[in-house]
């Protein structure tokens, strides 16, 4: 039995990881600013901005994940990541822990290409531009300084309970509240999803198989890619019509809501096909993906036990 830490405990990525850890024997702290919501988990109440709290948090684990997510701000990304990483870094080179980063595909930018581990980092946006620079700053800790880093990138994620999630927040509420579901921009565009159940584990795959070390993986996403259209179609089982919030709409909301405002930058994942390719680790580590329709119908009726 190994000691993992979980940096992000309370978030969904960061629940997932320690459930999965939890069934593999292993001991996990949860690491949050506020007590751990995860039975079975030691609960470390921790400010990952704060140094001497991260150092303190990650003493005594053999692998840290960093599966924290931040308020979806450009300026809050830009002021606190930076910071949040290099604090993690830190704790991990002066303990001799492994760390494990949850990063998502905004440092690829626009790619008519399906992404996979080798598709270059040219972002095409502010965020990506701060993702990128947060993986300029692994490389060359890494290659510097050994830090012992492991990448999973995952795709945009839904699942139980995944309150951030663009699918969860616009289509799956809506539904469970008898409202028409939302796609984003265009409906009528192949769009990959990852399994917030699946991240988790293959982010314990990560913390725990020597394969793993040292690389960048596509943590697993069901394939094919289905448009928005389908996704709907399964959310709603055909019996609710969905709507689009068109490119308009999303301009003249960003007029007086902050999320409309920070998401224009990003329209171009749904403005053409974003195809993700995992199959690297699939067929390395023998691990396949959930099925949409299976995923979708969990996390739907995670969903309208909520809003009951």
């Amino acid at each position: 039995m190994t000691n993992h830490a979980v940096l992000g405990g309370n978030g969904v990525i960061g629940r997932e990881t320690i459930s999965a850890l939890l069934a593999r024997g292993h001991s996990v702290s949860s690491v949050g600013r506020s007590a751990s919501v995860s039975a079975g988990a030691t609960s470390v109440v921790a400010d990952l901005l704060d140094a001497a709290s991260v150092m303190k948090a990650v003493k005594g684990a053999e692998v840290a994940y960093l599966t924290v997510g931040l308020l979806y701000s450009t300026k809050v990304w830009r002021r606190d990541w930076p910071v949040i990483m290099q604090n993690t870094i830190d704790a991990c080179l002066a303990h001799g822990t492994r760390l494990v980063y949850f990063d998502n595909v905004y440092a690829y930018g626009r790619t008519d290409a399906p992404m996979t581990e080798s598709t270059p980092i040219r972002p095409s946006s502010r965020k990506g531009v701060l993702r990128a620079s947060l993986l300029g700053t692994l490389d060359a800790v890494a290659r510097e300084r050994g830090l012992d880093v492991t990448v999973g990138r995952s795709a945009d994620f839904y699942g139980p309970g995944a309150a951030t999630s663009a699918f969860n927040t616009f289509a799956l509420d809506y539904v469970a509240k008898g409202k028409p579901p939302v796609w984003l921009f265009d409906s009528n565009q192949p769009h990959s999803m990852t399994y917030t159940p699946d991240i988790g584990e293959a982010l314990a795959v990560l913390g725990t198989d020597e394969r793993a070390r040292g690389r960048t993986w596509h943590l697993p996403t069901a394939a094919p890619a289905l448009t928005g259209a389908e996704y709907l179609e399964l959310a709603t089982g055909g019996e609710l019509a969905h709507k689009t919030m068109t490119a308009t709409t999303m301009r003249v909301g960003a007029l007086f809501v902050a999320e409309a405002r920070e998401s224009l930058e990003m329209a171009y994942q749904y403005t053409a096909p974003y195809v993700f390719d995992s199959s690297a680790f699939e067929s390395t580590f023998g691990i396949a993906p959930t099925p949409y329709r299976e995923g979708i119908a969990a996390a739907q009726e995670q969903a309208s036990v909520l809003t009951r």
